[in-house]
This record gives C-alpha cells, structure tokens and sequence, in this order.
C-alpha cells in the first residue's frame, strides 16, 4: 500500500465513480483499476462493489476512506512543516478565485505578496466556484477561494469573510429611497442569473423553494461581466455582493438594494487540499489572505 494508491482511493471514495475520479487525477481508468486492484490485493479485502450507477464502498471501503483521509492530512501537514523550515520564500503558487471574489482581493493580493517576497511567482486563474473546486481536487491549483455550498470534504475549507447579497438593478428601476427588497418581491423581477453550475445560483434556487417560489430567469449567464452589462441594459435585473460592483455602484451607473425576508448572504472560504502540502510560498499566499480578509470593504468577519 503507498500514498498515491490511498490518494485515488480516496478520490474513488467521495466521486463513487471510477470515471469521474480518473478524470478529476488525470489518469487512464485502466491505470486506476490497477492501482484499485493492487490495493484490494494488498489489504487482501474488497473495498469496493460495481452498481449500474457506479461504485459503493463496502465496509473496509469505508474505514479506509475514513483513515486514509487522516493519514494523508497527517502526512501534508509533515511536509509543509518541513519545507517551512527555509526562510527564503521562492517557488510558483497557482491560485484560483471566481469573478466577484476577484476584483475585490486579487489587486491587494498581487502588490502585497510583490512587496513582502519578491522571489514568489503567483498566477492567479478567474474561474467559476465549481471549477476552481476542480482545479484544487486535480492539482492544478494550489490555493482556491470558494463561496461555501458543497464543498469537498477533500479540501481544507476556513471562512474568510461573509458578504450579503444585493438586487443590482438599472437606476431607473429604483426609487430614490429604496434601499431594500423582499426576496418574494425579487422573484417576481425578469432576472438574469448564472447557471447552476455557479454557487450564487444554487443559493437563490434554494431560497426559492423555502418560499414556495419558482425561480426563472429571463437570461442565464455564468461571465460576470455579462450579468452587469445586461443590467446596465435595463434587460432586468441580478443579485450580486456590493463589493463586486464598487466602481458602478459609486458612480451611479448600477443601484443595490439588500435582499430581506430572507437577508440573503454568502461566505468566502480560502481552501486547499487536505493531503497536499502548502510550500512555504503556499503558507505565504494564505497567510496574506487572511490579513486581507480582515480588512474588505463591504464584508462582514
């Protein structure tokens, strides 16, 4: 049994598809089959049954999942705590964040990180929540920013900062003095929303159905940059965080009004492998983000 036989496992074991999990590792499934089998072998147990769906692990399955996602963590927090004995601070840091978490926090990442290691190369990737949960499960990222929602329970999820969501609308759809809606009333709106690959509108069909509601947007689109210009369109209307449209907010160009009767909110969460250790570059990324997470404009700790 080694560690890269337990790491698919575990990947097996929360996708319960050997399909899917050769394609989030980037393997052959035949190449993964070997490595299932050699691990059956070696435990001399079956740790898994085939259905018409996919896979279900059998009870060894299930207390290996169970201890080998321990080891690994054990394992990842060995290794970050030796590569963190160099003081020098160098290597390449890949890091994912979507759209409207982006434009609030990547520009005072960057300088940041520029200002105190100089050395540390960063690429950041905009991306939707989904897909940034993806890249963090297949390795291409190594740091992802997510809005909480169903979150892997491979990776490491701690809570950043917490943002309520707003009615953005053209300003001739505004009175002056309204500064709040009614979700009920926001439902009734034409919407344009992302799809549901996207966590906002996962979050909005769920309060939907508390409601008794339907929720049925007049246009779907996941590029936040689209949702915006169809509102600067008076096409209708979408639910965004403030902090994402600072710019069109100020000037006058967009209006926000608070979702109530249910206050609608979201958190961010900074996220990681569990069995992937941060670099000493990794810990620097993620200790930057969290000083900065205590000093966003807009967002509630």
């Amino acid at each position: 049994m080694d560690i890269k036989q337990l790491r698919s496992f575990v990947h097996i074991a929360e996708l319960g598809s050997l399909s899917r999990a050769a394609e989030r590792l980037n393997l052959s499934q035949p190449a993964l089959s070997r490595q299932l089998n050699l691990l059956e072998e070696t435990l001399e147990t079956k740790l898994l049954d085939r259905t018409g769906r996919g896979v279900k692990l059998t009870e060894a399955g299930q207390m290996l999942a169970e201890r080998a996602r321990v080891i690994l963590a054990d394992l990842a927090r060995l290794e970050a705590d030796l590569t963190a004995r160099s003081s020098k601070v160098t290597g390449h840091v890949h890091v994912g964040v979507p759209p409207s978490a982006g434009i609030v926090i990547t520009g005072a990442l960057i300088e940041r990180l520029r200002a105190h290691f100089p050395d540390l190369n960063i690429s950041v990737a905009e991306d939707l929540t989904g897909d940034v949960q993806e890249g963090l499960l297949s390795g291409r990222l190594d740091i992802g920013i997510l809005h909480d929602g169903m979150i892997s329970r491979s990776l490491h999820a701690e809570p950043l900062w917490r943002e309520d969501l707003f009615l953005i609308s053209h300003p001739t759809q505004v009175g002056e003095q309204e500064t709040e809606i009614a979700y009920e009333d926001v439902l009734s709106l034409p919407l344009i929303m992302p799809t549901n690959r996207h966590g906002l509108r996962a979050k909005m069909e769920e309060a939907a159905f508390r409601a008794g509601r339907p929720l049925t947007p007049v246009v779907e689109a996941d590029a936040l940059r689209v949702l915006v210009d169809l509102v600067h369109r008076n096409v209708g209307h979408t639910v965004l965080p403030r902090s994402s449209l600072v710019m069109e907010l100020s000037t006058g160009r967009l209006k926000a009004r608070r979702v109530v009767s249910p206050q609608l909110s979201r958190t961010v969460m900074l996220s990681w492998l569990h069995d992937r250790p941060l670099s000493a570059g990794g810990k620097a990324v993620v200790d930057t983000l969290r000083d900065l997470a205590g000093t966003m404009p807009m967002a509630e700790k």
